[in-house]
């Protein structure tokens, strides 16, 4: 009998553990990241980047000029999906007279659980000089384009 119990023991602790694994195994991929609703992980960080005027298509910077960018949210679901959102500001002699939307894709290159997956990408620069440069990463790969 106490074998019995023994065996369901360890069946149930088993079945629990393969349970929870998807929420252990994205928990463990963004250390830094915050569950929020329904397993989405949300990691709101500070980290800059040098994103290339290729990226951001501002037309009053050379093509090959590079802007830092601090990464202000970084979202990603147990289903793959992720968001990464940037901002920045341009100094006054190099800012648009117009508002420009730039549309563009970014391979992730940065280790971690999106490495090699390519991002759909929106960089917004207002004429006040603020970039918002947004990545959207559809489960394996499928992004809309």
């Amino acid at each position: 009998m106490n074998n019995i119990k023994h065996k369901l023991a360890s069946f149930t602790f088993l079945i629990s553990f393969c349970l929870a694994g998807n929420a252990v195994l994205a928990q463990n991929a963004v250390r830094t990241a915050v569950q929020q609703g329904h397993g989405a992980f949300v990691s709101k960080t500070d980290k800059e980047y040098a994103i290339g005027n290729a990226s951001l298509g501002i037309p009053t910077l050379a093509p090959d000029a590079v802007v830092m960018l601090k990464q202000v949210k970084f979202v990603i679901t147990p289903s793959g999906n992720s968001t990464s959102v940037l901002t920045g500001m341009l100094p006054a002699n190099q800012r648009p007279t117009q508002r420009v939307v730039f549309n563009s894709t970014h391979t992730e290159t940065v280790e971690g659980p999106t490495k090699g997956r390519v991002y759909d990408t929106v960089a917004v620069t207002e004429t006040n000089g603020s970039i918002t440069y947004t990545g959207t990463l559809k489960a394996k790969g499928k992004s809309k384009k």
